[in-house]
């Protein structure tokens, strides 16, 4: 995850959800959503930043990008 400062007042997500990590479309959609409903409900408190999620691994740990985005 990374996360950088942005003047636009709102906060921004990027997602990367590699084929070679999620070989199935279904696959790779279903993190994007998931990860895209933890922004949401997060997106009160990040601020003005833009946030990189990179998926590395297919035994992410939900909870920890929460805890991620909680703590940025």
């Amino acid at each position: 995850m990374l996360l950088r400062a942005n003047p636009f007042g709102v906060p921004r997500l990027g997602l990367i959800v590699p084929k070679r990590i999620f070989p199935r479309a279904v696959d790779r959609n279903r993190m994007k959503r998931v990860l895209r409903e933890l922004f949401r409900a997060q997106q009160a408190r990040l601020g003005s930043r833009d946030i990189l999620i990179r998926v590395t691994a297919t035994g992410l740990v939900l909870g920890e990008v929460e805890q991620c985005l909680v703590g940025a």
